[in-house]
């Protein structure tokens, strides 16, 4: 009997301090347990990565890396650590964290490969040296000594290669989260107050209930810049034009991969050599010495948030510039910056690779530039009558000629693309929300990128029959100076909009012939002859009379026919000057002036372009009159065609 109660008893003492285990809370049972409240905290606020996704591997399209430990380079034979000298000779391979502590600017680390020509072995090695590994993020408390109310919760990202404009071996980012707590504890009580993404040489804020701040309950989403790693808010194409937004354009895009990285907290400082995390006190190059932006960078501790992360974060902006999808004239010129920046770069790279190259091939281009200006003759010739033999340097200088002569009028026929860039926005707006548009999502799949290719259909439909409209309106007012009548803008225009029908059927029938032949692929040859074919449209409606599109398309075809060559290359050579025109002034507005709103810079573009697009319609209605003179034998024996 006095076993059986024993036994009982014991078994209510064992059930009691079961309950009394569940009972306490779970920051108790981790305090009870020797817990470490920094990283409950740094747990707690952990962010969740997204990460642009990559269609199959080595896909340049996505992102090729993602946040990890720095255990991939540590105690790795393949990895070299180099003292800077003339030669950089090689210190040790597999250099472990207890070889970098205490190392200072004079070491670096040298990975497999050339960082400015890294092709897909950085990637590979990547894959190979992380195979198994979790992604990890590090994290730190960083205090300012003269803001002691206030508690910065710092997140570093280590990334294996920087795969953006300035190519370079191992890569550092991150974000901040900023508590008015004076101690762990206290921010443990309460919600960060405002967090911080880090991007290049600056950073954006947000304050912690703001609606572009992404959040998974306590945790920020941070979308990762593809191959520069800049942290976002949101997922988008951003524009860089000075050092603390970058210089070019970062994407975080969609659609993106989700990763939960784990989280390794980094000390203030480390004084044992035989610590896991003796690397903190490196401060060498994480990567290959090279000279500027392609140099590897320094590690966490020489960043200036580490230990002034009030005055860091203090400094940042409050936005970033996202670029909008479309086909508008000022979206064009951004897209062009963007392609020019990384073009620019990548000759940077072939220079510091093959200086000799570079400069010859500069040359070559300079010299055959030359010799096509000096094909042409470029005597002065009157613009009128319109239809006459003209060389296609005399077509050029004509046309300029007669557009200093009436400047005014012409600037209002080019006014129209003003409106024409309004609807093209407004196109936009709605084809992104349109039903039809998701079920064709839906249809495409989730990479068709169906709303922006929309939207560029669209806004090249619009821009395209300004183009023509514009022309018309040209070629009208330049036939009545011809007449010798003193021709009003509005009357041009009047003139024009009568004969809108025949216009418009015969833009319309080419746009869809030319548009079904290019969208064909095996089409794209022909596409590109119809194209030519019917550039003299406008013209054939408004000065030969065409009673319809068919036949104005027709008149065209005939006139091109026999000087196919001749009249792309003119043509081609002439919007290709205007283009350039207006991509100059608007990439000189996006370095003199980078803090321009979008809005205000895109409208300042379209204005550019109203005032250069006469130019290209006076020289195509001369090249008109040239093709007329060549088909009826008039001025036969005065020029010869280029």
């Amino acid at each position: 009997m006095r076993t059986s109660l024993k036994s009982v008893a014991a078994a209510l003492v064992t059930l009691a301090a079961v309950v009394g285990i569940l009972a306490v809370p779970a920051g108790a049972q981790d305090d009870a347990a020797g817990g470490d409240p920094a990283q409950e905290l740094a747990d707690k606020h952990a962010p969740v990565m997204m990460l642009k996704a990559q269609e199959f591997p080595c896909d340049t399209n996505g992102e090729m890396y993602a946040p990890t430990s720095v255990d991939v380079v540590l105690d790795n034979p393949e990895i070299m650590l180099r003292e800077v000298s003339i030669e950089n000779p090689l210190v040790l391979r597999g250099p472990t964290a207890a070889d970098l502590f205490g190392l200072g600017e004079g070491f670096f680390l040298d990975f497999p490969g050339e960082a400015i020509d890294p092709g897909c072995l950085y990637e590979k090695d990547f894959d190979k040296f992380s195979d198994g590994r979790p992604p990890v993020v590090y994290a730190h408390i960083a205090r300012q000594d003269d803001q002691p109310e206030l508690l910065a919760l710092q997140y570093y990202f280590y990334w294996y290669f920087n795969d953006f404009n300035n190519l370079h071996e191992s890569d550092w980012e991150g974000i901040q989260l900023l508590f008015e707590a004076s101690t762990v504890e206290e921010a443990l009580a309460t919600e960060p107050v405002e967090v911080a993404y880090a991007q290049h040489e600056g950073g954006e804020t947000a304050s912690w209930d703001a609606k572009k701040l992404e959040r998974d309950g306590s945790h920020p989403v941070v979308y990762s810049s593809k191959g520069s790693h800049a942290s976002y808010f949101s997922s988008a194409l951003y524009l860089g034009r000075r050092g603390d937004q970058g210089f070019g354009c970062d994407n975080t895009d969609g659609p993106s991969d989700r990763l939960d990285p784990e989280v390794v907290v980094l000390p203030d400082t480390v004084t044992d050599p035989n610590d896991p995390l003796a690397w903190v006190a490196f401060d060498g190059r994480w990567g290959e010495r090279r000279s500027g932006s392609f140099n590897g960078p320094t590690g966490p501790v020489d960043k200036e948030r580490w230990n002034q992360p009030i005055d860091w974060q203090d400094g940042l902006r409050s936005s970033s510039v996202v670029i909008p999808s479309g086909d508008n004239l000022g979206d064009s010129t951004i897209s062009f910056f963007c392609d020019a920046v990384t073009w620019g770069s990548g000759v940077l790279i072939k220079f510091t690779q093959s200086p000799t190259r570079v400069i010859l091939t500069v040359a070559i281009l300079f010299l055959l530039g030359s010799w096509l200006v000096g094909r042409t003759d470029w005597a002065k010739v009157d613009p009128l009558p319109i239809r006459r033999r003209r060389r296609a340097g005399q077509i050029i200088r004509a046309a300029a000629d007669s557009y200093r002569r009436s400047v005014s009028a012409l600037v209002t026929f080019g006014s129209i693309y003003i409106p024409t860039a309004a609807i093209v926005s407004v196109l936009g707006a709605l084809l992104a929300v349109a039903p039809f548009v998701g079920s064709l999502h839906d249809l495409a799949g989730s990479r068709s990128g169906t709303s922006m290719v929309l939207a560029v259909f669209a806004g090249s439909f619009a821009n395209l029959a300004a183009y023509v409209a514009v022309n018309a309106m040209v070629a009208t007012y330049v036939e009545a100076r011809e007449a010798g009548r003193t021709q009003s803008p509005a009357e041009a225009v009047r003139l024009a909009w009568a004969r809108r029908q025949a216009l418009a059927t015969g833009f319309v029938r080419a746009f869809v012939i030319v548009a079904g032949l290019l969208i064909s692929i095996v089409g794209i040859p022909w596409g590109i002859r119809q194209l030519v074919r019917y550039q003299f449209l406008p013209q054939a409606v408004m000065l030969d009379g065409a009673a319809d599109g068919r036949s104005a398309l027709d008149r065209s075809s005939d006139l091109v026919r026999g000087r196919w060559w001749h009249t792309a290359f003119v043509i081609g050579t002439f919007n290709l000057l205007i283009g350039v025109a207006g991509l100059v002034f608007g990439l000189v507005l996006l370095l003199v002036l980078p803090s321009l709103p979008l809005w205000l810079f895109s409208g300042l573009v379209t204005l550019i372009y109203a005032f250069v697009v006469p130019l290209a319609a006076l020289a195509q209605t001369l090249l008109y009159g040239d093709a007329v003179a060549e088909k009826t034998g008039a001025d036969r024996a005065e020029l010869a065609s280029v």
